[in-house]
């Protein structure tokens, strides 16, 4: 799994230009700025643009994510040869690794998603809420995954050391 270089924003841009049903947002300038900021996977013909909440933000008509979460923003696939879902599981398996995140990891998706909501909940995901965009004109599901918990640390960082 690699980062996006500026050079791939061209070929990113048009594999999201392929899926503008699903992603009519996206935009060159949104592209090239995940990638500054090193917030754009691109591996396998696979992208995953993804963000780590710096505050407290509102995920669903219900739903809240906290500083340090993950928001999966987009993830879309060349190919559909199994390498989403191994580039995706990659994903989770370097969230879960980053000392500074918390391990949740949440994603809006189009609930009129079908294709993409079984994958979701293939690779691991529940559903947890529902949301929607544009006034109420587009409806969302929210889906969320916890890659790692206090449990899985190897030192209890609430207990101070000795």
């Amino acid at each position: 799994m690699r980062f996006a270089r500026e050079e791939d924003s061209p070929e990113i841009y048009e594999l999201y230009k392929k899926n503008r049903k699903h992603f009519p947002h996206i935009t060159m300038g949104h592209i090239t700025n995940r990638i500054e900021k090193r917030e754009c996977i691109y591996t396998e013909g696979v992208v995953i643009i993804f963000r780590i909440h710096q505050k407290s933000v509102q995920m669903g008509n219900t739903s809240k994510s906290q500083k340090s979460d993950c928001h999966l923003n987009q993830i879309v696939s060349t190919f559909s040869n199994g390498s989403g879902s191994r580039v995706l599981n990659k994903f989770f398996d370097y969230i879960g690794s980053l000392p500074n995140t918390s391990g949740v990891i949440y994603l809006n998706v189009r609930s009129e998603n079908e294709r993409a909501k079984k994958f979701y909940v293939r690779n691991g995901m529940e559903w947890i809420d529902k949301t929607n965009w544009n006034k109420g004109k587009i409806e969302g599901d929210v889906y969320k995954k916890i890659v790692k918990n206090l449990h899985d640390l190897k030192e209890d960082p609430l207990t101070p050391n000795d």
